[in-house]
């Protein structure tokens, strides 16, 4: 199977399901997330395109090529940053270097990231698509089920006003009910955002701690290619000591490149750049959610850039009589509805002098009983 028919795949990700939508910008960018990272997996392993991950030379010995490249691939290589005036450089960080007791040059940097890049961008993938797995099981399509009886043709003979009417009553009747499932939902965003700065410094303990300091000079080429250099090295060398014929240890060093790298520079300039903008979106949003969570006044703003049409007293009504959890309800079922629907509900429950709360133990157990009238058609006020 081709690269192409594999990324192609990648688009289940991003598409919107038939039912009821109960996302938002933090899970879209999170789940988008996840699919950008599962194609630089694939794209790490595309061997077509970038050839074998490694390729070396031997200075002399009797070690075989594929033995010795295969032993570098797996043990790691190493460069030396700082090279001094009496040593001769043919690559930045490979010189002729000086040899320790251990037969390992001094001041070297090991690099053995490589060879799990692919598996890490897999595992961040399901850290990024966690939360937002976790959130739809615990939804469990309950605003989906509250919208079964709400119209989506636009030219339906049946009236607006009984198409919310039964969602309506049923929210007049249990003010609250979506009070846990919004905390809930605001645990799972603020989780998107603790695994996102998680993953961050993970990545940069895998790099060798140069992963934060990465993108500080994206404003001048030749810098960001420095540090990309010093991070992703093209061009590294190896050791390898075997049994000599005299049966003595012998250590034999060679000059290894890394076409791998081509790619991975690439991907981690890209995640940098990602990341740091999803996480400043992140936060962003969650100040947002604790604003509604705190004053009323913002739920008002928020219903009220939902349903423009409607006017300011009849929204004001209805966030007076609101908690947050019918708020957050009331957004995604904005978000599901036509503005002409929404509009008419926003009517309907402003028109009702007060909305009774349920007692908590009501919260779980009732919603099923109830839901079954809502969809059977019961809860209009024409057969009140």
């Amino acid at each position: 199977m081709s690269v192409v028919a594999v990324l192609g795949d990648l688009k289940k990700f991003a598409k919107t399901k038939p039912r009821a939508d109960v996302s938002n910008t933090i899970f879209k960018l999170h789940r988008l997330t996840a699919a950008l990272l599962i194609g630089c997996s694939i794209l790490t392993t595309s061997r077509q395109f970038f050839g074998d991950p490694i390729h070396c030379m031997l200075g002399g010995g009797s070690i075989p090529l594929p033995v010795f490249q295969s032993y570098c691939f797996m043990t790691g290589t190493y460069t030396l940053p700082h090279v001094t005036s009496n040593l001769t450089s043919a690559h930045p960080g490979v010189s002729t270097g000086i040899l320790n007791a251990g037969g390992h040059e001094d001041g070297t940097v090991y690099h053995n990231y490589y060879q799990w890049v692919c598996l890490l961008l897999a595992v961040q993938a399901c850290a990024c698509y966690l939360p937002w797995g976790i959130w739809k099981g615990m939804e469990g399509g309950r605003v989906g089920k509250l919208l079964a009886k709400v119209s989506q043709d636009p030219l339906t003979e049946t009236p607006v006003t009984d198409q919310v009417a039964g969602l309506g009553d049923f929210l007049l009747s249990h003010s609250g009910w979506f009070n846990s499932s919004a905390l809930k939902l605001l645990l799972c965003q603020i989780s998107c955002l603790v695994l996102t700065v998680a993953q961050m410094y993970a990545m940069d303990l895998v790099l060798g701690n140069e992963y934060l300091s990465l993108g500080n000079n994206l404003l001048s080429l030749e810098l960001i290619n420095q540090a990309l250099t010093k991070v992703f090295p093209k061009v590294v060398k190896c050791s390898m000591i075997y049994i000599g014929p005299s049966g003595d240890p012998v250590n034999n060093s060679g000059m290894c490149t890394l076409p791998i790298n081509i790619i991975n520079e690439k991907i981690y300039l890209v995640l940098w750049v990602w990341f740091l903008v999803i996480t400043c979106v992140s936060i962003l949003s969650l100040l947002h959610q604790a604003c509604l969570l705190l004053l009323p006044s913002l739920r008002q703003m928020q219903l009220q850039r939902k349903s423009q049409v409607t006017p300011e007293h009849l929204v004001r009504s209805v966030t007076n009589q609101s908690t947050y959890g019918d708020t957050v309800l009331l957004q995604l079922i904005a978000s599901n509805t036509d503005t002409a629907q929404f509009t008419a509900l926003l009517g309907y429950l402003s028109d009702a002098p007060s909305l009774p709360h349920h007692q908590p133990s009501f919260m779980h157990d009732s919603f099923h009983g109830d839901e079954k009238g809502l969809l059977a058609g019961k809860g209009s006020r024409k057969e009140v």
